[in-house]
């Protein structure tokens, strides 16, 4: 239980935000603390080396090394205490180390009283007998080197010089000791840390500002999942959060009107089901019973055409309800010769009502698609016309720039000016009380090869419209 509430508080808002506000402190410090070991330390060991060096070629050039020679604080700050002495080895053998050192600073508060400096505990005579142990030729040329003496880093620059009447070898060394200041470092760690500190609370904060919207919106979608449509959702502002609220709202009036076309569409096919079982059901019974009106035949023939009409309605529904599965999963495109494809359909309509005049002027167009699909599309638009044509249905296919361009049009009532535009929808109602799904099953094939469809009212009929691209 306590690793799940540790879990729980880790993955909040305010640890996530000061979890990588800290993380970019930590980073920070990580660079400068490199760039400052690296860079930084380089560059100032550099620096003392020639400070050292111009100390070192005034003696030489001066070839007096007995006169004391100072370089006052301008050249060298308060860690940088630079001294010089002489190493004489006589001939026979015997080693001199001259104490008579040129002090390269002005005396500093924590100089010894003979002027020479404590170098933090390490006795000065055994420091340069180590440097000394350096000069290894006959002949030194202001030659550079930084070591550890116990471990205290010493930077120094040995030379060959010609001593009085010495004859063995002389050396002068001009040394500093290299004292490492991490203030700049530990002012930064310290920054880091207070940085870190504040930052929690500003975290807490920041989080508090975004997670409040955050909050509102979750309360909110708990009530769009519950169908609750009442109020929307009151975030005011002009960033991702304003605009996520404004596309929730959008969802929440999109899922309502379809909740609502939903109940619609179950009441009305509830009762476009309902009246051909009722109709087979009754006249079911009237054989059973012996009372039917006509002849057996004839109520047999009734209870068939409603049965027709049911199969009709069932099948349309199924095939409107898997037709997106099927146009994206089993669109198998060949050449189509709309010609060929419209005088097919034709002869079979024409067969239904042979009152109906059919007026035909119709191009030779090829266009892709599936077959089946297209074919689907335009009887439905056929049935429709037939349905309510008086006297004449008349069909024209053009070639219009990049389209072809099929014109059904037949003489029957027009279509309410409030309603036309909704027609194709699958839940559209005639104002006969007829429940229909085929112009929504047209629309849908049509829409899904990039083309257009609608319904345009005529002086004397209407016109269904199909733009397919070539």
């Amino acid at each position: 239980m306590r690793k799940l509430k540790l879990k729980i508080k880790f993955t909040s808002l305010t640890m996530r935000i000061w979890t990588t506000f800290t993380a970019v402190i930590l980073i920070i410090i990580l660079s400068i603390s490199l760039y400052y070991l690296f860079a930084i330390r380089r560059t100032k060991e550099n620096s003392y080396i020639q400070i050292l060096k111009g100390a070192h070629e005034m003696i030489l050039d001066s070839q007096n090394y007995d006169a004391p020679v100072i370089i006052g604080p301008e050249r060298f700050n308060k860690n940088l205490r630079g001294e010089s002495f002489i190493y004489i080895e006589n001939g026979t053998g015997t080693t001199i180390l001259d104490m008579k050192r040129q002090n390269l600073q002005q005396p500093h508060p924590d100089m010894q009283p003979d002027g020479q400096s404590p170098m933090y505990g390490l006795n000065i005579q055994d420091v340069e007998k180590w440097m000394v142990s350096y000069a290894d030729g006959n002949k030194i040329s202001e030659k550079q080197f930084s070591g550890y003496y116990k471990g205290k880093k010493f930077i120094f620059i040995i030379s060959s010089i010609n001593y009085h009447d010495s004859t063995g070898k002389s050396y002068l060394i001009t040394y500093a000791p290299d004292f490492v200041d991490n203030t700049i470092l530990y002012q930064v760690i310290g920054i880091g840390v207070v940085f870190i500190v504040f930052g929690f609370a500003a975290a807490k904060i920041a989080a508090g500002f975004i997670s409040k919207p955050l909050l509102e919106l979750e309360k909110h979608t708990r009530r769009i999942a519950q169908k609750d449509w009442k109020e929307p959702i009151n975030i005011k502002s002009d960033d991702e959060i304003g605009r996520l609220a404004e596309a929730m709202n959008h969802m929440q009036r999109e899922l309502r009107r379809a909740d609502e076309e939903e109940k619609m569409f179950l009441q009305s096919i509830s009762h476009d089901l309902k009246t051909p079982v009722m109709v087979i059901m009754s006249h079911a019974d009237a054989i059973i019973d012996g009372v039917y009106i006509d002849s057996i035949e004839e109520t047999a023939e009734i209870i068939k055409d409603e049965a027709i009409r049911l199969e009709k309605k069932i099948k349309q529904m199924l095939y409107l309800n898997t037709l997106d599965y099927v146009l994206e999963n089993k669109d198998e495109n060949s050449e189509i010769r709309l010609h060929d494809m419209l005088l097919h359909i034709i002869n079979r309509f024409e067969m239904i009502n042979s009152e109906i005049e059919w007026d035909l002027n119709i191009d030779n167009i090829t266009i892709n698609g599936n077959t089946d699909k297209l074919q689907v599309a335009i009887e439905n638009i056929l049935d429709n016309g037939l349905r309510y044509a008086k006297e004449k249905i008349r069909i024209s296919l053009k070639k219009e720039n990049s389209y072809a361009v099929l014109d059904i049009f037949n003489d029957g009532p027009k279509i309410d000016g409030k309603h036309i535009g909704r027609i194709f929808d699958n839940l559209y109602k005639d104002k006969t009380g007829n429940f229909g799904l085929g112009l929504a099953i047209s629309k849908k094939i049509v829409d899904f090869y990039k083309g257009e469809i609608s319904a345009v009212n005529r002086e004397d009929g209407v016109s269904f419209i199909i733009k397919y691209p070539l």
